[in-house]
């Protein structure tokens, strides 16, 4: 794999902060050609070679959270006494709540993405993860979540279920499962993604890969520097910097990869040298790990669909 490979992985299985979504079922070769650059059979068959390798395990659709009374996504940085605490925390993810996205990285370290009514809510879910498991805790940021501009319906519930692990099933399979038209299932599953019901992703394996190495710096920074800092880790990384935020006035996250696994280092020494850069903590990633199934969405969209079934309103 090479850095074009890897540009075009990150738009399709990564969601930073700043993300926007795209409005199909998958970003078509077309549209992540546009984003990128690049011409749409380049991506085409790049993105088939990952999906062949196994280093793209599947496409995930998750449904948009505002839908179960949540209006805020919140990220933490979590730091365990030792390995052994931060594995058993692992072996329990799927009795984390409202744990949307985790991921693991080399050390005591780990970040977790947590939903909530408020963020005071999701700010409540991660600290009863600290407490559980006596962790230290940081926060990276936090996303409202857009509520959909169209109704949900029964249809939409049971399309939303079965895209769940397999956004990427044909109209003709859902059709014939769900006993509607195929032009049906086309209408409506557009019809969720672009009024921000739906969206989906690729969930990737790392592990498939060796010699590509996903790293994270955190700077703290003078405040008044932030935007000669942003701009200079822009134009010194170019595509291998794949996320670029600020969740604080005072703090830079930057995300990135490389080849080797000196190049970590090397990046966060040259950082530090930057006028403005108070400190910089390196966090290399090991893998995204998925909770097992079915997890606490799963289980609210079958809530949903009981509901409906009995002829009761939603929540």
């Amino acid at each position: 794999m090479d850095s074009t490979d890897i540009r075009i992985f990150c738009e399709l299985a990564f969601r930073d902060l700043g993300y926007v979504e795209f409005e199909e079922r998958h970003p078509s070769a077309a549209s992540l050609g546009k984003k990128l650059g690049l011409d749409e059979k380049t991506v085409r068959v790049r993105v088939k070679r990952m999906e062949d390798s196994g280093f793209i395990k599947y496409y995930q659709a998750m449904p948009n959270l505002s839908l179960f009374g949540m209006r805020v996504v919140s990220v933490f940085r979590f730091e365990a006494l030792n390995l052994s605490t931060k594995n058993a925390l692992i072996n329990h993810l799927h009795e984390v709540p409202k744990l949307v996205e985790f991921s693991d990285y080399l050390g005591p370290f780990v970040t977790g993405s947590i939903a909530g009514s408020t963020r005071e809510d999701a700010r409540s879910g991660a600290d009863y993860l600290a407490s559980r498991y006596e962790m230290g805790i940081s926060v990276l940021g936090s996303r409202a979540i857009e509520e959909p501009t169209a109704g949900i319906d029964n249809l939409d519930w049971q399309l939303i279920k079965s895209l769940r692990y397999d956004a990427r099933s044909n109209d003709s399979s859902l059709a014939q499962r769900l006993s509607v038209t195929q032009r049906m299932v086309g209408y409506r599953v557009s019809r969720l993604l672009r009024s921000g019901a739906l969206s989906t992703k690729a969930v990737i394996d790392p592990r498939k890969q060796a010699g590509l190495v996903f790293f994270e710096l955190e700077l703290a920074i003078d405040p008044e520097k932030r935007g000669a800092i942003s701009s200079w880790l822009a134009e010194k990384y170019g595509e291998s910097l794949w996320s670029l935020y600020s969740p604080t006035a005072d703090m830079v996250v930057a995300s990135l990869f490389g080849f080797t696994i000196a190049e970590p280092e090397e990046v966060a020494i040259q950082a530090l040298k930057l006028d403005g850069v108070k400190r910089c903590l390196l966090y290399i990633l090991k893998e995204v790990i998925e909770p097992k199934r079915p997890n606490w969405i799963d289980g609210l969209i079958e809530s949903k669909l009981r509901l409906r079934g009995k002829g009761k309103a939603p929540d």
